[in-house]
């Protein structure tokens, strides 16, 4: 219910990425255009698209958005319902209904959670499989062996990190948590079963798609880790994104970076206290358990395992990425914590009034960023292409998120982008190359996709010779006002005289 009120409350998806990719890739490989096209989707072109294709088809049926909006906002239902459940394992003493709605409120109204229900980023369904991974380790603890354990857990962290790269952060949480898990002794056989069940979910949900870029481009992770890889259509990079990463002591600190408004880890400002409040909580609870190990070993190894989980998730999410809507998961474990601990280290009579104040102060005091919504429509995202003829070329030449439109295109006519936050004329990739050689041998009309301007062509077509050619035609969209303006040629030098990486 309170994930469905936060849908209402929010609207439907329009974040760049999903006008950027999520709908673009599954579109592509459904109507085969995919390998004809270049770069369409800028950098992220080649992101896993398996999540998406559902979103996609509903898309193109022209569904309501409210009803794509309840398919996208189902792995968040699942992921809040599985840390609920994680709070009356790990603090069963005063479980009651109250607790749970308040827990769920404070759950649900995370700097990360709220703004990502009802989203294509697919940061959901990461959190989904890791709180159920999560609940099935603590309820296995003196019922169910190693192997009938950890094979699990790993294959949901698997396929959650297999499906969306990013997910990995928690996979080393993992690995601290079977280590922390259990006497040393049993720790090789719990680390093995991780790893099996770890391995064989990767390899179902990226196996196929990175066997795919592989053949393609000479890298399973392709355009990322390019700098081990070396494939020649891109450069010899990582093509990481560290704006948000936290550098020296400031990594040290991200808990009460948080507490203040600020873009230190989202495009958006936002604060919310749930990581230290969270974590301080976690830490209360392990010293707890810690004192009663002897009384209850079991109680100790799940302290032990969640805490070393959260604190090896957080520090690799500190190291790698530093964009705070990753934390989905963890911000859910850190909302039940603090409800947790409240409930249970608290006399009765005040535990119900501190956990009401907590979750409302939770709530009204934290601000959220937004990545774009709009109300509810039917259909969710519309398209009206000019008509073009079919052996035309499209070019994009920026860095706008347009390859949504690009979707809607006849399967004849190919998208080339040429400029953006992967492609440019001054890097002669394999990739650069193969868009020059496509443009100097376009026999049909030429057009250029671009959000409606009065501005000149793009000075990054001008290195292939393309200028602008007569009046632009109308796009007109549900998510922006696009248009196609007709190009010409004139004579220029070549660019790339090799399709291989350089400066």
């Amino acid at each position: 219910m309170l994930v469905l009120l936060a849908l209402g409350l929010q609207g439907q998806d329009s974040n760049w990425d999903l006008r950027n990719y999520h709908l673009y890739t599954p579109s592509a490989l459904l109507d085969g255009r995919f390998d004809g096209d270049i770069a369409a989707a800028q950098l992220q072109t080649w992101h896993n698209p398996t999540l998406d294709f559902p979103f996609a088809l509903m898309v193109r049926a022209g569904l309501p958005g409210w009803v794509v909006a309840l398919w996208l906002a189902l792995p968040a239902f699942i992921a809040v319902l599985f840390a609920l459940r994680l709070l009356d394992l790990l603090w069963p003493e005063r479980r009651s209904v109250t607790r749970t709605a308040l827990a769920g409120l404070t759950a649900v109204a995370g700097a990360s959670v709220m703004p990502s229900i009802g989203t294509t980023f697919n940061d959901a369904f990461v959190a989904a499989g890791v709180m159920a991974a999560l609940w099935w380790i603590v309820d296995s603890q003196g019922r169910r062996g190693a192997w009938a354990t950890w094979v699990p857990a790993g294959l949901l962290a698997g396929l959650c990190a297999g499906l969306k790269l990013t997910g990995a952060l928690y996979c080393v949480g993992f690995i601290g948590a079977a280590l922390a898990c259990g006497p040393m002794r049993g720790a090789p056989s719990r680390i093995l079963a991780l790893a099996l069940g770890g391995v064989a979910g990767a390899a179902l949900t990226a196996g196929p798609w990175a066997l795919h870029l592989w053949q393609e481009h000479g890298n399973p992770l392709f355009p990322y880790f390019n700098e081990w890889f070396l494939s020649p259509d891109a450069m010899p990079q990582g093509h990481k994104d560290e704006r948000f990463i936290p550098r020296g002591l400031d990594a040290l600190l991200v808990p009460f970076h948080l507490l203040t408004d600020s873009s230190r880890f989202s495009e958006g400002k936002l604060s919310d206290p749930r990581l230290l409040l969270g974590l301080a909580s976690l830490v209360v609870w392990w010293v707890a358990a810690w004192r009663n190990r002897r009384q209850d070993a079991n109680f100790a190894r799940v302290a032990n395992a969640l805490l070393v989980f959260a604190l090896l998730s957080l520090a690799v999410w500190v190291k790698l990425y530093g964009i705070y809507r990753y934390l989905f998961a963890l911000e859910a474990l850190c909302s039940i914590a603090i409800i947790g601990v409240l409930s249970t280290y608290l006399p009765v009579r005040w535990g119900r009034a501190a956990m009401t104040v907590v979750a409302v102060l939770l709530v009204v005091g934290v601000n959220r960023p937004g990545w774009g919504r709009d109300r509810f429509s039917t259909p969710m995202i519309s398209v009206h292409m000019p008509p073009v003829p079919s052996n035309s070329l499209v070019m994009l030449a920026d860095d706008n998120p347009m390859a949504y439109a690009v979707a809607y295109l006849p399967k004849t006519v190919a998208a080339i982008s040429i400029q953006n936050n992967f492609m440019t004329p001054s890097r002669c990739t394999g990739l650069q190359a193969a868009a020059e050689q496509r443009v100097r041998q376009q026999k049909g009309p030429i057009y250029v996709l671009r959000k409606a301007s009065k501005d000149p062509v793009p000075e990054a077509l001008r290195a292939y010779g393309l200028v602008g050619a007569g009046a632009c035609l109308p796009a007109r969209t549900s998510l922006d006002e696009l248009e196609l303006c007709p190009l010409g040629r004139e004579p220029t030098a070549p660019i790339c005289v090799a399709a291989a990486p350089g400066p």
